[in-house]
C-alpha cells in the first residue's frame, strides 16, 4: 500500500514537472517568434516564464536523485542502514521545515506585492516554495516507509 503511494505521488511529481516544462517550452518559444517574426513581445511572458520555471524546479526537486555519500551504506547491515536512512530523512525533514517556514515569511512580507503584467499576486511566487518542499518531504517520508534501508537509486 505504502509502496504504491510512494509510487503515484513519484509520478504525479515527475508529471506535474513535465507539464511545467512544456509550458515554459512553448512558451518561450511563442515569445521568441512574437518577438522575430511578428515584431512585437508577448508583454506577460517574461512575467509567467519565470514564475512557471520556478514552480518547475521546486516541484522537480521533489524527485530528484539528490547527491549523498554512501560509504557508510556499504559498510552498515541492514538494520543499521535503515536506521541510518531514517536520520537522513530526519535532517532532510527539518531542513525543508526551515525552508517551508523561510518561503511562508516572505510569503505574509511580499505576497500582497503583484506581478505588474500578470497581474497576479507574488504570493504564487512563495507558494511554490511551500509547495515543493511540502511535495518534497511527502516523497521523503514515503520513500523511507515503502523501501526501509535500500538504496534510492533505480526508482
Amino acid at each position: 500500500m505504502i509502496g504504491r503511494i510512494d509510487s503515484l505521488l513519484r509520478r504525479a511529481v515527475n508529471g506535474a514537472s513535465a507539464l511545467l516544462l512544456a509550458a515554459v517550452v512553448c512558451l518561450g518559444i511563442a515569445q521568441v517568434a512574437s518577438r522575430y517574426l511578428l515584431g512585437s513581445s508577448i508583454i506577460w511572458s517574461e512575467e509567467a516564464i519565470r514564475l512557471l520555471y520556478v514552480w518547475m524546479i521546486l516541484i522537480a526537486a521533489a524527485n530528484a536523485d539528490h547527491m549523498r555519500i554512501t560509504f557508510l551504506d556499504t559498510l552498515l547491515g541492514q538494520g543499521a542502514r535503515t536506521v541510518l536512512q531514517a536520520f537522513r530523512v530526519l535532517v532532510v525533514l527539518a531542513m525543508l521545515a526551515l525552508l517551508i517556514w523561510g518561503a511562508w515569511q516572505l510569503n505574509l512580507s511580499f505576497g500582497r506585492d503583484r506581478y505588474v503584467a500578470l497581474g497576479l499576486s507574488k504570493s504564487w511566487y512563495w507558494m511554490a516554495g511551500v509547495t515543493g518542499c511540502l511535495l518534497w518531504a511527502g516523497t521523503q517520508v514515503s520513500g523511507l516507509l515503502a523501501r526501509p534501508g535500500e538504496q534510492e537509486e533505480g526508482r
